[in-house]
């Protein structure tokens, strides 16, 4: 079976280990993986941490899907939604306010750049759950005002918000949750069960952790055949317009 993550990275890490595209592909293809979506978080500059991403891509052509990180508080940031997503290609944003020191709830040019952001059609993802910075919450008012974007919350928002948050999502439709750095698997059950396995992405964040660990934890689930079809490939497959 196809095994596509849905949600890694790229770029020199918080502990200041370096890494490679090199490594990114070789790791994950000794697992199965056979493509993946990454970020870039090292360094305060969106436009240096998302021309790392490029090079990635140039070199990985069929492996790699890069993602755009973009600051809306930066007053270039709709320059960079068009280079990146524009000129560039990549094939999402993914929004840390934590790495940029900002609270979504304070925030008031988020819902402009997400409308930028519409006008490409790729999906928004969030590292939603590193409270207070950033609660699911105002992203989930978000995803109510624009049905026509997809969002995705990596980590099913962590512990703090895993089961208040595939609640709260289960009647918003254009929400998926992603699995990786989650470790309950009372969490991951009930985001299958309650969202449905259409609505669930498997991810590795890899450096940060241990790929064995993301996939095996999603195989003792037991879940149907077609069940992990959607979530290991089938779903990122359609949030990356690939079908």
């Amino acid at each position: 079976m196809k095994k596509y993550d849905f949600h890694s990275h790229l770029g020199q890490t918080t502990a200041g280990d370096k890494n490679s595209a090199d490594q990114l592909v070789k790791q994950l293809s000794e697992f199965g993986i056979s493509k993946v979506g990454i970020c870039c978080t090292s360094g305060n500059s969106m436009i240096e941490q998302n021309n790392v991403i490029y090079d990635a891509m140039c070199k990985y052509p069929d492996f790699v899907v890069g993602y755009a990180v973009i600051n809306p508080k930066d007053p270039h940031a709709n320059d960079e939604i068009h280079r990146t997503l524009g000129e560039m290609k990549m094939n999402g944003v993914k929004f840390f306010s934590w790495k940029f020191g900002y609270a979504v709830e304070n925030c008031p040019q988020l819902g402009a750049v997400i409308d930028e952001i519409g006008k490409y059609g790729v999906h928004i993802q969030i590292h939603a759950g590193a409270s207070p910075l950033c609660t699911p919450y105002v992203w989930i008012a978000h995803a109510k005002r624009r049905p026509d974007i997809k969002f995705v919350f990596t980590h099913i928002c962590g512990r703090e918000f895993g089961y208040s948050c595939i609640e709260a999502i289960k009647d918003v439709p254009n929400i998926w949750v992603e699995t990786s750095a989650n470790e309950e698997a009372d969490i991951l059950r009930k985001a299958v069960s309650v969202l449905g396995s259409k609505r669930v992405l498997m991810g590795t964040d890899w450096p940060y952790k241990p790929t064995n660990i993301e996939l095996e934890k999603l195989e003792l689930l037991h879940l149907t055949e077609s069940e992990y079809e959607d979530i290991y490939y089938k779903n990122a497959e359609m949030l990356w317009n690939l079908k």
